[in-house]
């Protein structure tokens, strides 16, 4: 992990990093051909503060999560992970805690309802459920309440565009990471933050999701949106260049696109709160604060 990140932050080429490293993460939103829940892969050990949480839903269902902070840190920056779809809990994650935990970030992680050691049955409240971990995330003593990020994938980035008002006025993120996104020009203006959207190459609406809603979004905010599309990928952002990946062998996590993950690493690393803290006003092409807008 430690040659990793390494070579992440003195920008290893691409192609060299696929040579050099083995990567982590799980999927996005699920496709026809693909199981919603995967093998839990076998990771190594997070060497850092490892809290459970207990929240509750809006329908008062009890929800677990954790937060996970790096060692001998003071107030480290906090990173929510919105999850994709299918009944999947904190594990399924376990991979991007581990990464970015080491590169000093703490992350909250959650089980959805009827998973892992929340309470419930899974099947509804996915958007609300995600909100209330985030609330509940920026709540926890010991991170940086000014120092706050959201990495959502797949359904998860509709989830957070959806309510992202509600986000905001628990704590405004300092970014949003939209990995596998689904947000197309005329749905990723409500994100009313710096983006950053990672997808495939393979995706049928790649321009919509990729350029073009990267497009609409710095058309409308004075954020900054960018893109990273990662060649040989399919939706869930896995290398297949190698062939198909076998979702029943828990090694699947090891074919996660290097290049993504360097390109989120580099995002995360380089985003600066504005001076006041991420909840100074952006202003949009019109004129309007982004304040004024969500009112």
């Amino acid at each position: 992990m430690a040659q990793l990140l390494h070579l992440l932050r003195n920008g290893l080429p691409c192609h060299r990093l696929a040579i050099s490293l083995i990567m982590f993460l799980v999927m996005g939103c699920a496709v026809s051909h693909q199981p919603e829940a995967r093998p839990t892969p076998a990771l190594d050990p997070i060497s850092a503060e490892r809290r459970e949480v207990r929240f509750t839903a809006d329908d008062g269902t009890t929800l677990a999560g954790e937060l996970t902070l790096p060692r001998n840190q003071e107030r480290p920056a906090l990173v929510v992970i919105i999850h994709h779809s299918g009944p999947v809990d904190r594990d399924a994650y376990g991979y991007l805690a581990e990464l970015l935990v080491a590169d000093g970030y703490a992350v909250f992680r959650f089980d959805k309802r009827g998973t892992g050691a929340s309470t419930g049955t899974y099947g509804c409240c996915e958007a609300t459920d995600a909100l209330a971990a985030y609330r509940t995330a920026v709540d926890q003593a010991g991170i940086d309440p000014q120092r706050v990020f959201i990495v959502a994938q797949s359904i998860g980035t509709r989830y957070v565009a959806e309510l992202f008002a509600e986000y905001v006025a628990a704590t405004p993120p300092c970014g949003v990471a939209l990995l596998s996104n689904l947000l197309g020009p005329e749905e990723i203006p409500a994100i009313a933050a710096p983006v950053h959207v990672i997808v495939a190459d393979s995706e049928p609406e790649l321009q919509r999701i990729g350029p073009g809603a990267v497009a609409a979004h710095n058309a409308h905010w004075s954020y900054g949106a960018s893109l990273y599309v990662a060649e040989g990928a399919e939706h869930t952002l896995f290398d297949i260049r190698d062939g198909p990946i076998d979702w029943s062998d828990p090694d699947w996590v090891h074919r996660y696109h290097r290049g993504a993950m360097a390109s989120l690493i580099e995002w995360l690393d380089g985003r600066q709160c504005p001076p006041d803290g991420p909840g100074t006003p952006g202003e949009d092409r019109s004129g309007r604060s982004s304040a004024a807008r969500m009112l």
